[in-house]
């Protein structure tokens, strides 16, 4: 799922107002429209955040600073010149999140001037925020004269002991959340909120409402009261699972260069594996999809496909899980089995939205490919399922052979000629497969220079035109549909891998940046995207010493990436179960190669 060219997302977002995520669905037009509905939060839900004793005016609190001999705590919501998406999302999440936790309030009052204000020219340049280089949300402590005495940016994770821990580092305090508790056990709104959030990780969605709506009425003037109004509201962290309390290890507390991702060494690969499938577990729903996602770039109407797509990915990484493990876990076998029902469901669909469509259809012939592979003996049950998402597949190809999701590209047509031979290989053919191959071989030629990038849409009565820093996934992904079909055409997976790994350096900045990032079009939502289809590519080389460094670079890099808590993330819209259910995707490929 990417989002269209810059121009066109920044004449959208011009456009557009900010919404509650529980009213999205419901409120979709059944049309390909386009439209994204975002409605304001309530009264109550606007509180969230105001705990803390804010000051709007950093010159103001530098002052007050020398005189009360406190540092200053700066909240930046955003920088000056900053293309991010999604920035008043964002900003919500942490006033909904670290700041309406009782600990955290109480903490930041008592030892800083709090500050929360956007970054402007002159801060920006005293204080070196650069779009990029500072990516929001983050926060500044200034000490002395307005020295600075640690930041940190990128927080896509939230727990309240780690985002205390850099605090209490700077200070010299004591942690007041190693319990990982947002706030007093003892405390009744406290003890609402967490049986509420425990049911919600249990599936019990609705005793979750219940607990939370008589926090909002029985103490309606408490911090957290106004953050479960904001989770009621379908607008916190919390439900779409940035929010964590899960037990962590004293060196997941650490800071980390690169945000909230985790310190190199802190979780052993087995480890990893059983965090984020357990991640998975609690942010799954009754119904059994993952519905984190507030990816709307084509349209509020294109969500359900876009859920339908997200939760194939999800039951794709739980797979791979169950897949590793001795003896089934029971729990696991469960989840399997309920978003098995979500994802097969046609109901589940938007076919009157072209936009995310595809990924729909795409990623689900993918779930039920692998699902085949890895469990035969449930071939008989699955197959008609399969072979529906592949017919529908082929029926959303143009007429000339291009696939497309909000427009037609190369990449899309990769993916669905991918699927389509992985189908082929556990033996479901949909009429009209080879038609629909050739066709698509054709239009996929069309978008490749001589030197092997591909381009980022459809050429128009010209050569492609793409640069190889921008083709990072593009060219294995392209060059591994050509091999399963036509590998004469291919340039060679081998080639396709190492200019992949040679330019990745265009790719690997954009984690967690909800934008293009440069004239080579990456975003946070390309990150895993592109690295499963470098894993996939690397799966597909023949066994030798090539492979054998690909797959020990591929794999080194993919267990650098997870958050503090063992879950992946690349892209707030897509979301943290889409990041771990990819992450946990590309580790299964690359299981039991050399």
């Amino acid at each position: 799922m990417t989002p269209p060219l810059p121009r066109i997302i920044k004449t959208m977002r011009t456009l557009l107002c900010i919404v509650a995520f529980a009213s999205l669905v419901a409120a979709a037009p059944a049309q390909n429209s386009g439209r994204k509905i975002r409605t304001q939060p309530s009264a109550l839900a606007a509180r969230a955040g105001s705990a803390i004793q804010w000051r709007a005016d950093l010159k103001a609190a530098l002052d007050e600073s020398q005189a009360e001999q406190k540092p200053i705590f700066w909240y930046v919501p955003t920088i000056r010149r900053s293309f991010m998406d999604r920035k008043v999302e964002i900003d919500r999440y942490m006033m909904a999140g670290p700041f309406s936790w009782p600990r955290v309030t109480a903490f930041v009052n008592e030892h800083f001037i709090p500050v929360r204000m956007e970054a402007g020219k002159a801060e920006c340049e005293t204080y070196g925020l650069k779009p990029l280089g500072f990516i929001e949300p983050g926060w500044l402590v200034l000490g002395e004269g307005g020295v600075e005495v640690g930041r940190e940016h990128q927080i896509t994770t939230f727990h309240p002991a780690r985002f205390l821990a850099p605090l209490a580092e700077i200070t010299k305090e004591k942690n007041p959340a190693l319990d990982g508790l947002p706030g007093d056990a003892e405390d009744p709104a406290t003890a609402r909120w967490l049986t509420g959030a425990q049911h919600w990780a249990s599936q019990r969605e609705e005793e979750a409402r219940v607990e939370w709506t008589a926090l909002t009425q029985e103490h309606a003037d408490h911090p957290l009261a106004w953050k479960a109004a904001t989770e009621l509201e379908g607008l916190g962290p919390f439900v779409h699972a940035f929010e964590t309390y899960a037990s962590l290890p004293a060196k997941a507390l650490d800071p980390s260069a690169d945000g909230t991702t985790v310190l190199p060494g802190v979780y052993s690969e087995e480890e990893l594996w059983a965090r984020s499938a357990a991640f998975l577990l609690a942010s799954q729903r009754s119904h059994g999809g993952w519905e984190d996602s507030t990816y709307d770039f084509g349209g509020t109407d294109g969500l359900p496909n876009v859920f339908v797509a997200v939760s194939s990915i999800c039951t794709i990484g739980l797979l791979e899980h169950a897949g590793r493990l001795e003896d089934p876990d029971p729990s696991v076998e469960a989840a399997l089995e309920r978003a098995l029902l979500y994802i097969s469901d046609e109901g589940k669909l938007n076919r009157e939205d072209t936009d995310e469509q595809f990924w729909a259809h795409a990623y689900l012939a993918r779930a039920l490919t692998r699902w085949i592979e890895l469990r035969p003996g449930d071939r008989e049950r699955i197959t008609p399922t399969l072979e529906r998402a592949l017919v529908d597949l082929i029926a959303t190809q143009s007429k000339g052979g291009a696939w497309a999701h909000e427009y037609a590209n190369p990449f899309v047509t990769s993916d669905a000629l991918v699927a389509l031979a992985r189908a082929k290989r556990v033996g479901v053919t949909p009429e009209g497969l080879s038609e629909a191959v050739e066709r698509g071989l054709a239009s996929l030629l069309l978008c490749r220079t001589s030197e092997g990038a591909y381009s980022y849409g459809q050429p128009r009565r010209r050569a492609a035109r793409a640069a190889l820093e921008g083709s990072v996934g593009r060219t294995p992904r392209g060059e591994l549909a050509l091999t399963l079909w036509a590998p004469k055409d291919s340039i060679g997976l081998n080639r396709a891998v190492a200019l992949s790994f040679e330019h990745e350096e265009h790719l690997l900045p954009a984690q967690k940046y909800d934008d293009h990032t440069s004239n080579h079009a990456y975003g946070g939502f390309f990150l895993y995207y592109d690295l499963l289809a470098r894993t996939e590519a690397i799966a597909a080389l023949p066994e030798g010493a090539a492979r054998g460094r690909a797959v020990q670079d591929q794999h080194a890099q993919l267990l650098g990436l997870p958050e503090f808590d063992g879950a992946f993330m690349d892209s707030h819209e897509i979301g943290r179960a889409y990041g771990t259910g990819m992450a946990l995707w590309c580790l299964g490929t690359l299981r039991d190669l050399d």
